[in-house]
């Protein structure tokens, strides 16, 4: 070590020599001879050999002169036509302009596939070209077609078992194979997991002994099973990749794999016997956390501990005197909606109109799923409305896109998913046509979050979709509804014409400067920043995320909000953000908090408070919401009616041993939110959250939860719950049905304010939010210990403003556009 240290420290002094001389750290001086050491390298003919030497010194376009010659001269050789592929590889990786980039990785493509025709069989060529289809941000995204090439490849390569692991790796991961037939849906995960573990086997059978490609092929088809949902199966392979270790930080990782594969099961005890040998070999909060988790899944009391095995884990800390009114149980398995669904989204709305709401569900590796309301009983009727065997999205919209009063169906399908068209479908007296192509809806990019509102406040909803989370090139879309069931797409004409590597995930909707308009929120998704887009008018938007302070540092950044959570009457900003794993468990100790905002962690959620003048301020250090963590769904609402919206964060990230929980963080009604996750019972670490929903199913006043629950991968998938608001409706409310008229049917946009006393509560009813949920339109207001509205104003999308006096709560009423009277709904 300290002799390294030494030539370390020789090298840099040589380094910073050369440097104030102008040389590099390689070159001779000047004055001195310049000539070899060693004998003369053997000469090695061959007509590429000028080439290529050019293309090991990085001269590609003298390179390409050389091989353009050789291709005139012989026009059927493959190698000349890789070569020429290569240079513009070299040329697409140390160009730093864009456009420049993306010319470059156009000619290597078209020189590969003059390779491949040339000699179809080309193994190098081959390769090059299924790594460009492979990934994502080259823009040339096809995993079909990569795993097509790559499968030749093996076929022509059967023992390159190198090549095999990293393929296995691949097709093992987050990637979304399309396959039609045979499969639950055609971008069934099992798809790329069946796959991979077909191609370990081989490499398995085929390697030496105790060797490290054997090492690795038994680990990666450990942790390909445990992603298959075969545990017993995966700690088998496990063991034997033990048996290989040849190093404490491999061997820790395989003991916190098996512990993780038996919490899943259900066998705390040996999951916390794992988790305690993990620590033997190095300490550390992971670890740690993973074996406080799995003791406390464990009835009685815990067992005399050592004291630095205990994770020191936040205490709830709450009022016993006055204690907050949140208490719920888990009512879907009674209720028949307990449904796995893999990460996935839900929407509420009464779809044929007998005035009790149904579901819609979506989860990887399922089709989408409609269960009727029966009034206390749900029954999955899916094929009967004509959606059967229609694929899972990540946004379930129901919303009335022509103003016939009939919730429609919206399906953002892309995702991670690869090339698939999202969907359109029309209700038809309760049935779902499928009108995707011919309304000009069916946006072909990689779409997660879809959103609706009138944008230009026509009476008609038009569909915001956040694309680009594989960074494929697809950019957020606009499109705005002609209002005779079709669409056309104007997101460059509307000012969003957002470079290729941007993309995005996460999209809102809502009006932050009171202007009547609704505005564009994009959360950004590193490297791309965040985005507002202030509406202009006439279709137009213009991003003013900078200048309005919403700026924050590069973040993985999911779901975002317009959400008022302090109850001023103006729409605050909500980011949310998956952090990594470590900062994560970090965050979960007692006492956790940043010095500072500066402090906060790049991935924390982010709250943004609106100053009422086109402004916002970063609020997240001081409203106490600077925690780590991994959101990939939230959702927010008022779950005591005490008038000050809460959050809910679905913590989803993929990695198998990642049991987090999913976390609640309840308003305090003064600027400030506490975490208050064990008290109501939501955590559940290891079933991962995506899809949420608040909606009051049982009309008692209180706002219940609908929580989509599970990963990815099969083996990650959980039983939805459905919390029921025990003590919520024992703080005052009202609820508001709103029909437009001249605006959409759904009033969509329409803001609605509540006064009583010096006491505010301001809401907008929204198309769909959050990770591509829809919750009911309903308004719903929690009114603390008020027992009667002084002030009720309704703003419609059409300019129109109503008031209202005098309102009793503790009921439903519904209003319709225009009218100079409510009635009560009960």
């Amino acid at each position: 070590m300290r002799l390294a240290g030494c030539w370390s420290v020789v090298t840099l002094l040589l380094a910073v020599t050369a440097l104030a001389s102008g040389q590099t750290p390689l070159e001779e001086p000047h004055n001195q001879m310049q000539h070899d050491r060693g004998p003369a390298l053997p000469e090695r003919p061959s007509a590429l050999r000028k080439a290529l030497l050019l293309l090991r010194e990085g001269k590609t376009a003298e390179a390409r002169v050389e091989l353009n010659d050789l291709l005139k001269a012989a026009p059927e050789d493959a190698e000349i036509w890789y070569q020429i592929a290569r240079s513009h590889l070299l040329d697409y990786y140390r160009e730093r302009d864009l456009t420049k980039r993306r010319i470059a990785l156009g000619l290597a493509m078209e020189s590969l596939n003059g390779a491949i025709k040339k000699n179809p069989d080309h193994i190098p060529a081959l390769r090059a070209k299924a790594i460009l289809h492979a990934r994502s941000e080259l823009l040339y995204y096809d995993p079909n077609l990569a795993f097509e090439l790559a499968s030749k490849i093996a076929k022509l390569e059967p023992n390159a078992n190198g090549y095999l692991l990293s393929l296995s790796e691949w097709m093992s991961g987050e990637v979304r194979f399309v396959q039609e037939g045979g499969h639950r849906v055609p971008h069934d995960p099992m798809i790329g997991i069946d796959r991979s573990v077909e191609l370990l086997e081989r490499v398995i059978d085929s390697t030496m002994p105790y060797s490290d490609e054997e090492a690795a092929a038994l680990f990666m088809m450990a942790s390909t099973l445990s992603k298959r949902g075969n545990f017993q199966e995966s700690n088998k392979y496990f063991a034997q990749a033990a048996a290989r270790s040849k190093s404490a930080d491999k061997t820790a990782e395989i003991l916190r794999e098996v512990g993780a594969n038996l919490y899943r099961q259900g066998q705390y005890v040996d999951a916390a016997s794992q988790f305690y040998q993990t620590l033997q070999w190095r300490m550390n909060s992971v670890d740690q956390w993973l074996f406080w988790i799995s003791l406390k899944q464990l009835k009685g009391g815990l067992p005399p501990l050592p004291q630095n095995v205990i994770f020191p884990a936040t205490e709830v800390k709450v009022d016993p005197a006055n204690p907050p009114l949140l208490a719920f149980e888990n009512m879907a398995p009674e209720l028949g909606l307990d449904r796995k669904d893999g990460n996935g989204t839900v929407g509420w709305g009464d779809y044929d109109g007998d005035g009790k709401l149904d579901v819609f569900l979506a989860g990887s590796g399922n089709f989408i799923g409609v269960y009727h309301n029966d009034g206390g009983k749900f029954h999955e009727v899916t094929e009967e409305v004509g959606l059967a065997k229609v694929p899972s999205g990540y946004s379930l919209n129901l919303i009335d896109y022509d103003n016939d009063g009939k919730l429609d169906l919206y399906i953002s399908l892309n995702g991670w998913s690869g090339p698939l068209r999202n969907k359109l479908f029309h209700n038809v007296g309760g049935k779902f046509v499928d009108v995707s192509k011919q309304s000009g809806a069916d946006d072909p990019g990689d779409g997660f979050i879809s959103l609706w509102g009138d944008l230009d406040n026509d009476g008609f909803l038009d569909l915001v979709i956040a694309n680009g989370v594989l960074k494929d090139g697809s950019v957020p879309q606009i499109y705005h509804n002609n209002g005779n069931g079709t669409f056309t797409n104007i997101t460059k004409a509307a000012g969003l014409d957002e470079p290729p590597i941007y993309g995005a995930i996460g999209v809102a909707l809502g009006d932050y400067d009171k202007d009547g308009k609704l505005d564009i929120l994009i959360n950004g998704l590193e490297p791309a920043p965040n985005r507002l887009y202030h509406n202009d008018g006439n279709l137009h938007f213009t991003n003013v995320a900078e200048q309005a302070g919403v700026v924050q540092p590069s973040h993985n950044g999911f779901v975002c909000f317009f959400v008022d959570y302090n109850n001023d009457g103006w729409p605050d900003i909500l980011t949310t953000s998956l952090a990594d794993w470590n900062s994560t468990v970090e965050g979960l100790k007692q006492g956790y908090r940043p010095a500072n905002l500066k402090a906060v962690h790049p991935d924390s959620n982010r709250l943004f408070r609106n100053n009422g003048n086109g402004t916002f301020t970063d609020v997240t250090w001081e409203a106490k919401l600077y925690f780590p963590m991994g959101t990939m769904g939230a959702g927010v609402g008022d779950l005591d009616n005490d008038g000050c919206i809460d959050f809910y964060f679905g913590t989803g990230d993929p990695q198998m041993s990642r049991l987090e929980p999913n976390r609640f963080f309840h308003n305090n009604c003064d600027g400030t939110f506490s975490d208050l996750t064990n008290y109501v019972g939501f955590a559940r670490p290891g079933n991962k959250g995506h899809g949420v929903a608040f909606i009051d199913i049982d009309e008692d006043g209180d706002l219940d939860l609908y929580a989509q629950l599970g990963g990815h991968y099969p083996g990650d998938w959980a039983n939805n719950a459905f919390y029921r608001n025990l003590r919520g409706n024992q703080n005052n409310w009202l609820q508001i049905d709103l029909t437009g008229v001249k605006s959409n049917r759904f009033a969509v946009g329409a803001q609605v304010t509540a006064k009583a006393g010096g006491f505010t509560v301001y809401r907008e009813v929204k198309g769909s939010s959050g990770f591509g949920s829809t919750e009911p339109y309903r308004v719903h207001l929690g009114l603390a210990k008020h027992q009667t509205i002084d002030s009720l104003e309704i703003r419609w999308p059409s300019g129109l403003v109503q008031k209202f006096s005098g309102v009793a709560a503790n009921q439903a009423i519904a209003l319709k556009e225009g009218d100079e009277n409510w009635s009560k709904v009960r």
